[in-house]
């Protein structure tokens, strides 16, 4: 017998539905389903891939790392074993030590991820292959978090923070112990900050994340520039915003001074701008090429992964610049956003367009500056400020909707569990 009608059935499912979706709109909602995510990806990396031990996550190689500490993969290994070998003690700056020898200079002065490590750690060298695993399974967490922020912020719906922590090259920073996520959080926090006038806890976040992965540096550039605009324009005055772009400089430049006195050999941040910048597109066009030449057509190989990150990279990067006119995305976040673009993309060397075993994480920035300019779009025609600037390639009056945000996400988190998958049953 039915007890009730079926108008009344469907708009019951319909307000539990709601009801359910309200209660998920909180960033502690995407936090907890970001962290466990996060969670059974490190098990399953752990439990197959790394048959239960967690230190071959440091991705230590032959070339650079010496038997006695740690298990070894194949050749050269991969950046985590440097982070590794920081975080055993983030003040011996000795070309080797611990059985492991630095390959660049730059590696000293990315100490934020090693320091934090060597904290939590207590100096227990034991403790410190789990620790890293553990910083970086919490910063994709608090990542989720600070996105949902941003979220809530754009008039939208909390759960669309997870795409910040949605990225495929979080694969690789997550399960080869490298410093992405400590220094995204402490970005992405750093940028909330800044929206609210809270100015000191922004210089320091940008700061710590500039010596954690230095192109964080551009975030404060773009403030910097923004700042010194307003001031030749007499809109603004020197003030305490300025420590955010004036502190996290004076960091960086004097970590560098300290590495040049006590290291021997070439500047750090002359090693850095030599290895990873090149002329625009030098790198990327040919390596592209290169990749879709490659391509197997028949099962997902190496260049078949590298074709499917750059594509969905492109997606979100080609939406976020055309929706740069329309997002209410602050000016700096907008210039930051061009400079990660130039930056990690467009200068960037063959040591990571002609990769194939990074899966784009130094890439993140852009994707990440790019979900910001999305949810910062109005969702309607109706929410714009006025209708004008509806044609041409940066319009100003350009929408994205939740259907939109929908594509895009669909798309990403299917590559994330493609990515995901390869990375847990190989290395």
């Amino acid at each position: 017998m039915q007890l009730t009608s079926t108008t009344d059935a469907a708009a019951s499912q319909r307000t539990g539905r709601g009801s359910v979706l309200a209660q998920l709109d909180n960033p502690a909602a995407a936090a907890v389903i970001a962290f466990l995510g996060w969670l059974a990806f490190v098990l399953a990396r752990w439990q197959v891939w790394a048959a239960g031990r967690i230190s071959l996550f440091i991705m230590a190689g032959h070339v650079y790392s010496g038997p006695a500490k740690v298990p070894h993969v194949p050749l050269k290994g991969y950046d985590g074993q440097f982070y590794y070998r920081l975080a055993l003690d983030p003040f011996n700056w000795h070309k080797t030590a611990y059985g492991i020898t630095m390959d660049s200079n730059y590696r000293y002065t990315r100490i934020g991820y090693p320091l934090v490590a060597w904290i939590l750690s207590a100096g227990q060298h034991n403790l410190v292959p789990a620790v890293l695993v553990v910083v970086n399974l919490i910063c994709v967490t608090v990542m989720a978090w600070l996105g949902a922020k941003f979220a809530r912020e754009s008039g939208r719906h909390a759960l669309w923070g997870l795409l910040f922590a949605a990225y495929f090259g979080l694969v690789i920073s997550v399960g080869r112990d490298t410093a992405e996520p400590l220094a995204d959080a402490c970005m992405l926090g750093g940028l909330l900050a800044y929206r609210h006038s809270r100015y000191v806890l922004a210089a320091i976040l940008i700061a710590y994340g500039a010596i954690t992965n230095e192109p964080i540096l551009v975030v404060a550039i773009a403030i910097a520039v923004t700042r010194l605009y307003q001031m030749y324009r007499r809109t603004a005055r020197p003030g305490r915003a300025d420590l955010v772009w004036v502190l996290p400089g004076a960091v960086y430049l004097v970590l560098q001074g300290i590495e040049h006195v006590v290291v021997k050999g070439k500047a750090g941040g002359l090693a850095d701008l030599k290895q990873n910048f090149t002329v625009p597109f030098g790198a990327m066009v040919p390596a592209i090429y290169d990749d879709f030449r490659k391509m197997s057509w028949t099962h997902l190989g190496l260049y078949d992964f590298n074709v499917i990150e750059l594509i969905v990279l492109v997606a979100f990067v080609v939406a976020g610049l055309l929706v740069l006119r329309s997002t209410t995305a602050p000016l700096h976040e907008r210039i930051a956003f061009v400079g990660f673009i130039l930056v990690e993309m467009v200068f960037a060397s063959s040591q990571f367009w002609a990769s194939v075993f990074g899966d784009g994480r130094t890439y993140i920035d852009a994707f990440l500056l790019a979900v910001i300019m999305l949810l910062a779009t109005p969702a309607s025609a109706a929410a714009q400020a006025d209708g004008t600037g509806k044609s041409g390639l940066l319009a100003a009056s350009r929408v994205i909707t939740n259907k939109h945000l929908a594509v895009l996400a669909a798309i990403a988190v299917a590559v994330l569990i493609l990515v995901a998958r390869r990375r847990i049953l190989f290395e």
